[in-house]
This record gives C-alpha cells, structure tokens and sequence, in this order.
C-alpha cells in the first residue's frame, strides 16, 4: 500500500506514537525500552484504528450486500483486539511494573500509568461483551446500543493512556540500564509465557498484522522467530477470516484496508 494513498488507513483517526530512538541517541536501556513500548502501543492503536475505520461499512443484515461471516469476523477480531489490550495491560501490572519498582528502589515507580487502567477497564469489558454475545443480525455500528456508542466511552481515555506511558518510560534514563535490560528480557519472557494456546491462535495473528515494519525503525518489531508469519499464514491462522480485518499483512507490510465503503469491501 502507498503511504500516499488517500484511503483511510490505521494510521487515524488516532495518531501513531514517534518512535523515541529516531530522534534521541542513547546506550542507555532506557530508549531502548520506551522505543519497544511505542512499537507495542502502535500495535494497539492501528488495530483500533482499524476497527474504527471499518466498523462503519460493514453490511448490517438490513443490507443487499449482508453476509453473515463479515460480521462474525469482524466481531471475532474485535474480541481478539479487546484480549490483546488485556494481555499487554496484565503483564505490566503483574509483573513490569512491580519489578521496576523493585530494581529501582522507587516503590510506586509506576504507580500513575497502572491507576490510568481504570479509566478504561469498564469500556473494554462492554466492549468484549458486546463482541462475544452480539448476533451477526444484531450488528450495528451507529446508534444507541451500537458499537460505536461503546468505542467512544473508552477510546480517548486508552489512547490518551498509551501516549503518556511513552513519556514516563523516557523519564527513566538515570535507572540502571543493566537491571533495567535484565527485568525488560524477564517481562517479554513472561509475557510470552502467560498466553498459551489463546496467545498463539487469538493475538499473534493480531500482533503481526498490526505491526507496520515500515514505520520509523520497526524492523525488528514483534520480537518473533522469522518463521512466525510463515505458521501463520500457512498454520494456525489460515483459515480464520477475521485477519482479513488487519491493516497489514503477517509480514508487517501496509496493505489497503478490507472495508472502506469504496467498492469491492470484504474481498
């Protein structure tokens, strides 16, 4: 995909986070950390986006162009989206930010981005409910008891949050940078660790397809085995359409969106 097209992409209508290490240089961990983050918060923010963008133009049953499967995946990646948000969330609270704290000796240390989860927990449990239990029939984007309706309660707030975390996390630099590299390995072992088959089938799909490798050092983001995106696309994630939803491929590169309301949507 063109970075010039005008089509509606990922990329809004919230703003991807800079990548802190393209315009600072340190051999501290420190940007190094908040650099990942930022690749992990831009995972979050262009599946949102992608949602966003295409909740709107997916045919409701009231439509000649209505398909059952559309909805179903959509709603499957919606709930997928709403499990990764969670993951990540869990893994910092269980376990990078209280090791932060430790290694520091600054207990609280992390205190502010964890009381931040709140504002959007409600939000997100409506919005996992609304996917799990809604009917391909019963979809609507717009109006009361629409998608929509449920995105706006929480969609600033989260967004709101993963701009900030980038800016403590670079607050960080007069931390120890081997301790701080020793807890961030022990973090991405955990995180990896604590997902099992759901991690495997329901997020790594996710994760791939979100993570635009052309974006301001992205190459090596996620930290998967190259063989990753082949078991995917050929494995565990082939016969599941609701990645068709995702703004890139398994590979990380841009594609157009698969429902924009321009013509040939959902092919």
């Amino acid at each position: 995909m063109s970075k010039k097209s005008t089509a509606p992409w990922a990329d809004a209508p919230f703003p991807l986070i800079e990548t802190p290490s393209v315009k600072i240089k340190s051999d501290h961990f420190y940007l190094q950390a908040a650099s990942e983050m930022a690749h992990a918060h831009n995972v979050l923010i262009r599946s949102l986006n992608a949602i966003i963008q295409q909740g709107p133009h997916i045919p409701t049953s009231e439509a000649a162009n209505y398909k059952v499967k559309d909805v179903a995946d959509f709603l499957t990646y919606v709930r997928c989206w709403v499990k990764m948000v969670h993951h990540h969330h869990q893994v910092e609270e269980d376990f990078i930010f209280p090791e932060m704290g430790k290694f520091s000796g600054r207990p609280g240390l992390m205190d502010e981005p964890q009381h931040q989860h709140e504002s959007f927990q409600t939000g997100l449990k409506n919005l996992e409910s609304y996917s799990t239990t809604t009917q391909p029939e019963q979809y609507r984007w717009a109006g009361t008891n629409g998608m929509k309706q449920i995105m706006d309660t929480f969609s600033k707030e989260l967004t709101d949050h993963l701009y900030a975390e980038i800016g403590v996390f670079l607050e960080l630099g007069d931390l120890d940078s081997e301790e701080y590299k020793k807890t961030w390995a022990q973090a991405e072992a955990v995180a990896k660790a604590s997902g099992n088959l759901t991690l495997l089938f329901e997020m790594v799909p996710l994760v791939l397809g979100s993570a635009d490798k052309t974006f301001e050092g992205g190459e090596e983001f996620p930290p998967f085995p190259w063989l990753m995106p082949y078991l995917a696309k050929y494995g565990f994630a082939a016969r599941n359409g609701a990645w068709r939803f995702n703004p890139c491929d398994f590979w990380g590169r841009p594609r157009p969106l698969a429902f924009t309301g321009k013509g040939g949507d959902g092919e």
